[in-house]
């Protein structure tokens, strides 16, 4: 009968022992480097309350991961039981908290209710393990743990078809791939004293496969030619919209490229300096990894997907040489992990509420099972972790977050471009409230003497680099919010210069020739945005909020012409 042990069977050598040591520590260098990133996100924040919430949430994740390697003293048997438990029982917990409200006589007694988005999210992660835990039950003929399995995974399959997420779905076929494909492979080897040249062929293949479908992603993303040469977006739904939103949020993150916007304000950053609007429109960037550049900065992005490299970097002598139970275990946590980082290529919605320690659940089990694998291992040379390796990986996992910024062309004025940004977004979002004030743009010419260090910051770039994209549109919005029209015509020329994509130096150098009187350039400027929300009618709002007749009555004539030529 199979024993519930997964434990390592053959011997570790001196390479493999420095290599593990390494992964780990870059774990916690990367881990490191993140919750650096949390902290800088707080002090940026402009609502710090809510930014206090999220990091704390956060941490928790982060934190839980790291202490993922100091279990692995716990026997083995333990270890691997509570790797198929756990995400079984937090299967069939958000089953219940997302079903149950479709029942009338139970709605009333739920704590708490999950949208479609948040439960496919928690859901992605759980199901792989719980197939595992089915499995190894099965095997092992533990009816207890495959009664909880069972259940996980039967109550977690109901909940996720109804909730329709074909972004979870995707990552759930990857990461079934990705699992299957090492199994097969790993059965196929063990079988041979040699690897024969058509699989290395194959491998190469995959990697080859993987990376061009991530390429052909950013890719759409990035070129709005290519998308509509390939008429992605004119599907329409979700795609379209979610792809429009994923190419203006590029623009903030370049303005907050270090320090990230803040925790928590996204929304208001969004209808602020994105979408022009004076009320909230997005909660998130539906995209995993926009939305940690967005909060916590390039570097936040960079150490996150660190910390999930050399997680799984760390499991890789494991997978090589542990037992079936082992194995499968290790496949379901790879499972799970590229169920989330692809499902995360379409929502945030697990990452932007209170569950967001479960986006470090797959990592934690992985180096949960793999610590407690190479602890309990059957080898009379095992070796301890090495020192020098333990030093190396804490210096690349801080290294390389902190190379991405040094590297970066055009560094130091993007550097006072993101303090400007992030002083002018703490300073005016902090002080702009409703009713008390209609308008952003208020709190820009009402009191200047305010965001006199955001613009001090934005001259120091232009100084260092007259065409920064960031420093010149910020500029621009300002100028044009006190009246001084030449000056915002010159600015957002430029940054449209830079960034012709950029919608804001768009419609706002259309407002421009609308207020001159020039709707046919105003209409050439607009053309293609997505004015849905009523941006244009918020525009006009501002010119009669304070009686600037003769600028209301030409904006609104290039509006008018502009709508009936659509």
């Amino acid at each position: 009968m199979a024993q519930l042990s997964g434990t390592l069977v053959q011997q570790e050598f001196t390479t493999n022992v420095k290599s593990r040591t390494v992964a780990l520590a870059a774990v916690y260098g990367f881990g490191f480097v993140y919750l650096a990133s949390l902290v800088v996100a707080v002090w940026v924040a402009y609502d710090g309350g809510e930014a206090l919430t999220r990091f704390f949430v956060l941490t928790s994740g982060v934190l839980l991961l790291m202490a993922a390697p100091l279990l692995s003293t716990l026997p083995i048997s333990l270890i691997v039981t509570l790797a198929m438990i756990v995400p079984s029982l937090v299967a069939l917990a958000t089953a219940v908290l997302y079903i149950s409200p479709r029942i009338a006589a139970l709605a009333i007694y739920l704590p708490a209710m999950l949208s479609d988005n948040l439960a496919s999210g928690v859901l992605v992660i759980a199901l792989p393990f719980a197939c595992a835990a089915l499995w190894v039950a099965a095997v092992s003929r533990r009816f207890m743990l495959g009664g909880f399995a069972v259940l996980g995974l039967v109550s977690g399959a109901v909940a996720l078809v109804l909730t329709g997420s074909r972004g979870a779905w995707i990552g759930l076929s990857a990461g079934a791939m990705v699992a299957g494909y090492l199994l097969f492979r790993h059965a196929f080897v063990a079988r041979r004293d040699r690897r024969p040249l058509w699989l290395l062929l194959v491998d190469a293949s995959v990697i080859v496969a993987v990376v061009g479908a991530v390429a052909f992603f950013v890719a759409i993303v990035l070129s709005p030619e290519l998308d509509a040469r390939l008429g992605v977006s004119a599907q329409g739904g979700s795609a379209f919209s979610r792809i429009a939103l994923w190419r203006d949020s590029l623009p903030l993150i370049q303005d907050y490229f270090f320090t990230g916007s803040g925790l928590s304000a996204t929304a208001m950053i969004y209808a602020t300096y994105a979408y022009l609007l004076h009320v909230p429109y997005l909660v998130h960037a539906h995209n995993l990894y926009l939305q940690i550049a967005l909060e916590q900065g390039v570097l936040g992005l960079v150490a996150f997907l660190g910390i999930m490299t050399s997680a799984v970097a760390y499991t890789i002598t494991a997978w090589r040489r542990t037992d079936a139970v082992g194995r499968v275990l290790l496949a379901a946590g790879y499972a799970a992990l590229t169920a989330l980082l692809v499902h995360g290529l379409f929502d945030a919605e697990l990452f932007y509420s209170l569950l967001a320690p479960m986006i470090f659940l797959a990592p934690a089990l992985l180096v949960l099972v793999a610590s407690g694998m190479y602890r309990h291992a059957r080898s009379s040379d095992y070796g301890e972790p090495v020192t020098a390796g333990r030093m190396a990986g804490v210096v690349m996992g801080i290294g390389l977050p902190v190379l991405v910024a040094v590297i970066l062309p055009g560094a130091p004025a993007r550097w006072e471009a993101n303090l400007g940004s992030a002083l002018q977004s703490r300073t005016e979002l902090s002080i702009y409230h409703r009713p008390e004030w209609s308008f952003q743009d208020e709190v820009r010419r009402r009191l200047p003497q305010d965001l006199a260090a955001a613009e001090s910051h934005f001259q120091n770039a232009l100084a260092l680099d007259p065409a920064q994209p960031t420093a010149n549109r910020r500029l621009g919005q300002i100028a044009l919010a006190r009246g001084n029209y030449a000056a915002a015509l010159n600015y957002l020329s430029i940054a449209h210069a830079a960034q012709p994509g950029d919608r804001v130096a768009r419609q706002l150098l259309g407002e421009l020739a609308a207020l001159r009187g020039d709707t046919t350039g105003a209409a050439a400027m607009w053309h293609g945005l997505d004015f849905s929300q009523g941006q244009l009618m918020v525009r006009g709002w501002w010119y009669e909020f304070f009686g600037e007749q003769i600028q209301h009555e030409r904006f609104l004539h290039a509006v008018q012409a502009f709508e009936r030529a659509q």
